[in-house]
């Protein structure tokens, strides 16, 4: 049995976890217990072979009425060993007795991606010897990027649709204005279970993308798949963006999103979560946030996005109106410069501000 409040809890250098009687073994009664919760729970040995899988976890995981689930855990992969990647291995390296809602993505047995907040509880023998783990599994959802956020039948669509491209393993091209294709794409990719940290930008040659583990690789502008297929590492999948559509992408799967028009109703949405992603912690004010839909409605996502680079590293916490331009143009900020009674002082001023926020100086 699991020791109680009375036992000494003993802590070895780098591992710290739940202290077990030498004699408990995990085909005890206290297994059957966990049977009878509503969570999805299981249990590893010390060679995190699995050896226990709960009703709720079966569930979850796939797993049909009385298949064995012996075998060493990969879940966090697609068939090979996580190495780092994994929640245990996090709360062993750090020591820590317990590691809640640890964010990372299983796989089920067939394959689909399941977004998770994993709470783990590393299990010791008298003397600190590492036994075991259980791991309590939530699921989550991923989270969409700014331009598959909003809330009408429109963006419910883009969301499904990029829900059934990330279950497919092909390549995909999408039609459309460069931010709304590269969130877009990103998007696909967290759909597909991955983390952001494995979806890379194209910078013109394989090399510099480190071949393991496989991820998603994004480029935008004609004619990049023939240097892309060329060298492409095993796994790694490709999403293209482009403006507008190009001839022979027979056998790819092509994506021509919507408009701005056409997502008129989220665009206040929208623009808030862009502001979120760029720069989390900051804000906008309903002010600005009108002006930058307007923008968006006359000129384009690439015009926002030029102003939000602008703006971001201007402002401290929260983008205000004077911090756009007032006619919405790329004269960003003249404006309110000449305004000021020294404007090459106070544009000199706003240069080493954004340079100083973009270097993360401050």
């Amino acid at each position: 049995m699991l020791a109680g409040a009375a036992n000494k809890i003993r802590m070895p250098r780098c591992y710290r976890g739940v202290e077990l009687d030498i004699n408990d073994d995990f085909s005890s009664g206290w297994l059957q217990v966990l049977d009878q919760l509503d969570e999805a729970v299981i249990v590893l040995d010390h060679e995190r072979i699995l050896r226990h899988v709960n009703h709720a976890a079966r569930r979850l995981l796939g797993y049909e009425e009385g298949q064995p689930i012996g075998g060493r855990c990969r879940l966090t992969t697609r068939g090979v060993d996580c190495e780092n990647a994994c929640p245990l291995t996090f709360a062993l390296e750090t020591g820590l007795k317990s590691v809640e809602d640890f964010s990372t993505v299983y796989h089920a047995v067939d394959g689909r991606a399941l977004h998770l907040d994993v709470t783990v509880i590393p299990l010791a023998v008298a003397g600190g010897k590492f036994r075991g783990a259980v791991e309590i599994l939530r699921p989550t959802h991923p989270r969409p990027g700014f331009f598959t956020c909003g809330q009408s039948d429109v963006a419910a669509g883009l969301q499904r649709q990029a829900s059934a491209l990330a279950g497919l393993e092909g390549d995909v091209v999408l039609v459309g204005e460069g931010p709304s294709c590269r969130d877009v794409a990103r998007t696909i990719h967290r759909f597909s279970g991955l983390p952001d940290e494995l979806f890379s930008e194209w910078s013109g040659a394989w090399p510099d993308t480190p071949p393991w583990p496989p991820g998603t690789v994004y480029a935008f502008g004609h004619g990049h798949f023939s240097e892309l297929e060329s060298g492409r590492p095993e796994g790694w999948r490709i999403i293209v963006g482009m403006l507008t559509r190009e001839p022979d992408l027979d056998g790819r799967e092509v994506w021509e999103l919507p408009d701005v028009a056409d997502l008129s109703g989220d665009l206040n949405r929208m623009i808030g979560a862009w502001v979120d992603e760029l720069a989390p912690g900051k804000s906008v004010s309903a002010a600005a946030l009108a002006r930058l839909v307007s923008i968006a409605c006359e000129s384009g996502l690439e015009e926002v996005e030029r102003i939000l680079e602008t703006a971001l590293a201007a402002a401290s916490d929260r983008v205000d109106v004077h911090h756009l331009p007032e006619d919405g143009q790329r004269t960003v900020l003249v404006d309110e410069l000449l305004k000021n009674d020294k404007p090459l002082a106070a544009l000199e001023e706003r240069v080493v501000r954004e340079v100083v926020e973009r270097c993360g100086w401050r």
